[in-house]
């Protein structure tokens, strides 16, 4: 094989695979883990039925957003509650009681 014509092929590959990564909206990275850690994720990709230890690190990834999204609400409905007044609280608090009372009216 001709020294050109590797090159024109190594080009129509990379330029096949960047045109699939940008349909698919994913990026390629490359990391370095301990072989423990490489073992874990590939134990466990199967386990929890992902298709490829990529699929798996991207839900670890997705499950991890979640969760500091849910934190940082958290946070911020404590820093609100926190910031009210007293009188504010207590009323607040009222419509949280009427609210509890007419779910337990309802059976739910």
């Amino acid at each position: 094989m001709s020294r050109m014509h590797t090159i024109r092929k190594l080009r129509q590959y990379t330029a096949a695979n960047t045109k699939s990564r940008q349909i698919s909206g994913k990026e390629r990275l490359t990391i370095s883990l301990s072989r423990e850690n490489i073992r874990f994720l590939r134990t466990h990709c199967c386990e929890k039925g992902a298709t490829s230890v990529s699929a798996y690190v991207e839900r670890l990834v997705t499950d991890a957003q979640a969760r500091a999204k849910l934190e940082k609400l958290a946070a911020q409905t404590t820093l609100y509650y926190d910031s009210l007044a007293v009188k504010e609280a207590a009323e607040l608090s009222a419509w949280g009681e009427l609210g509890e009372s007419a779910l337990d009216v309802r059976g739910e």
